[in-house]
């Protein structure tokens, strides 16, 4: 699952809340900030073939394709979500395109929108009691929906997460605040769905 990095940095937020190191903020800080030199996006298996052989033109793509995950949302977008100030997006893990606009560290919040490939965008998925719900959701793009993962030994933490389609593009949002209730982030991150919507 492409989204093991990501949830591995939600953990350790979360289990830095709970007591632990807070290592978060050196993962996420040592990227190249948005608007920077880094224009590297992910490549799924397909797409690394296509660029190896030049079939940029090829009908599954190229990695060229895929907007770059920075340059669909802004800071402003992710502080207003969040209800606090973020630091400019960057992308914490090399050869994946992501971006993570962090809020204050001692809070450790955050707004994470990551580009998926087509295998990873799974809208009819059935839910798994204690392990992750499903919900469908209208209005954004051409298909979303939210997906509640639990965390195990957390106490009772969870991830929401929001999965879109546009067109040829799907991508991830997740606004991380363990303080903040379901309804709360499913809004915010519906309105930062938006707002990426708008930018493919």
């Amino acid at each position: 699952m492409r989204r093991t990095s990501i949830v591995l940095v939600f953990m350790t937020a979360l289990m830095a809340a709970c007591g632990g190191g807070g290592t978060i903020a050196t993962v996420q800080f040592s990227a190249t900030p948005a608007g920077g030199t880094q224009t590297l996006a992910r490549q799924t298996p397909t797409q690394a073939a296509a660029s190896a052989t030049g079939a940029a033109g090829s009908p599954s793509g190229s990695a060229a394709s895929a907007p770059v995950a920075c340059s669909l949302l802004t800071a402003a977008e992710a502080s207003a979500a969040l209800g606090d100030t973020v630091s400019p997006g960057v992308a914490p893990v090399a050869g994946e395109n992501t971006c993570v606009f962090s809020g204050p560290v001692l809070k450790l919040t955050s707004v994470q929108i990551a580009i998926i490939s087509a295998a990873e965008f799974t809208p009819t998925q059935a839910s798994v009691p204690s392990s992750f719900t499903v919900t469908p959701v209208s209005g954004i793009g051409d298909a979303a929906y939210y997906k509640q993962l639990f965390l195990p030994n957390t106490g009772g933490e969870f991830l929401m997460e929001l999965s879109v389609q546009k067109g040829q593009t799907m991508f991830t949002i997740t606004v991380l605040d363990h303080s903040a209730t379901d309804t709360t982030l499913m809004a915010a991150e519906k309105t930062l769905a938006l707002a990426a919507v708008g930018r493919i």
